[in-house]
């Protein structure tokens, strides 16, 4: 029943996110178009306006994918479609587990369209030794592959923003569970959870360099910290975040088995 709960979540993103996506690669092929041929005024300035459409698509598919999933969350659990959902022969944790991975699905799906459109736009190989050698400047000494360093970079960007997805469910949650101002105690429950998770990473973080000392000195000084710091960063922030998911879930259906009151 999953499966099934999941198929009608992920049709709901289908509908409402395929069009950005389109757009997204549209504009991003022909802002690559434009700006490979001869730059006459008018080439240039229809370049720049694709360019311009591309980077508002990326937008809008990035909010949107945010926002759909939140407003997906809300209106199947607790506005009138909930009638149906919860007299499914399903449980609660079933329930929570379909939005989760609606949204990770979707959010995985808007970040390869997001990047794929930088690339399709702007990558040539210049670029890329360009970016290379920028980054190996930045981390002089780190020892570590570039490729690898900039799809770490990326996934803990993808982390830190699907926390916030998770935190947005946390605060529905409990912002449903209170008797009037629902939504606004949702926004506010959410931002809270939020800034909590934050503040855990970083503490955790702090924790680690108790018994790291090229860790503490991010918080001590601001001296470029060593490439044993770059390598034991980057670890720390993706193993922190899928461990901050990974509970906020787990506290997420906990207090949803406890009961949803429907509007």
């Amino acid at each position: 029943m999953l499966i099934k709960l999941l198929k009608y979540d992920l049709k709901y993103m289908i509908k409402n996110m395929s069009i950005f996506y389109i757009l997204g690669l549209f504009f991003s092929v022909t802002s690559r178009i434009l700006f490979s041929i001869d730059q006459s005024a008018i080439v240039n300035i229809l370049g720049h306006i694709s360019v311009g459409c591309m980077f508002s698509m990326i937008a809008n598919i990035l909010i949107n994918t945010i926002m759909r999933s939140w407003v997906r969350f809300r209106n199947s659990v607790y506005k009138d479609e909930a009638y149906l959902t919860h007299t499914l022969p399903v449980t609660k944790n079933d329930i929570y587990k379909s939005k989760f991975f609606q949204a990770l699905i979707f959010f995985i799906i808007s970040f390869i369209v997001i990047v794929s459109c930088l690339f399709i736009t702007y990558y040539t190989e210049d670029r890329w030794i360009l970016l290379v050698d920028y980054i190996n400047t930045v981390t002089t000494g780190l020892n570590f592959n570039t490729s690898l360093f900039i799809i770490s970079m990326l996934f803990i960007v993808f982390l830190e923003v699907f926390n916030a997805i998770q935190s947005g469910f946390l605060g529905i949650i409990l912002g449903h569970r209170r008797n009037n101002n629902k939504v606004g105690f949702s926004v506010l429950f959410g931002f809270g959870a939020y800034l909590l998770s934050q503040s855990i990473v970083v503490l955790l973080v702090f924790i680690a360099g108790l018994f790291d000392s090229s860790v503490m000195d991010l918080f001590n000084n601001n001296a470029l910290f060593n490439a044993n710091a770059y390598k034991t960063l980057i670890i720390l922030a993706i193993g922190l975040y899928m461990l901050m998911i990974g509970l906020m879930s787990i506290i997420c259906r906990i207090i949803f088995n406890k009961g949803v009151n429907i509007e």
